[in-house]
């Protein structure tokens, strides 16, 4: 195993990780300004980078375990290696209601120019507030993991 491709690995796994935080801060910030068809459109898009975005961080971390310089056995073996790995799957299991609710805004936005309703918006603010906050344990969790923690 080449120390660069681990670190190669590495790095895009972390920029993968501060892109699905960029974007679902940016998620939130979206969820605080008035309503428009512009605004159903972009917030639509920037879910789906965050979709990308978090496929790619799943892309990078397993072939980290698979090419990296710690052997899978070290990450398959390790109790908080799986909390971390489903703390992750929580948080996009907990994204699909807002997404669900973005493409429906949408499709009522394209359909007759429909808009979101003020409690609309406040629910899908308290998903994303949610997924914001388990994603604050992802790196206490990845610290614990690389230091041995549970192996």
């Amino acid at each position: 195993m080449s120390t660069t491709l681990d670190l190669t690995l590495t790095v895009l796994h972390h920029l993968g990780i501060l892109t699905v935080f960029g974007v679902l801060m940016a998620e939130m910030a979206l969820l605080w300004l008035q309503p428009s068809p512009r605004w159903v459109e972009l917030i639509a898009r920037v879910d789906l980078a965050y979709g990308i975005a978090a496929g790619f961080v799943l892309a990078a971390g397993f072939a980290r375990v698979a090419w990296g310089v710690k052997d899978a056995g070290f990450y398959l073996g390790n109790p908080v290696f799986w909390l971390k790995l489903g703390l992750f799957v929580v948080i996009g299991l907990i994204s699909v209601a807002p997404t669900l609710t973005y493409l429906r805004w949408r499709r009522g936005a394209r359909a007759g120019g429909a808009l979101p309703g003020a409690a609309e918006v406040a629910r899908a603010r308290r998903w994303v507030l949610l997924q914001i906050g388990l994603f604050a344990a992802l790196p206490m969790l990845a610290a614990m993991v690389a230091r041995g923690l549970g192996y």
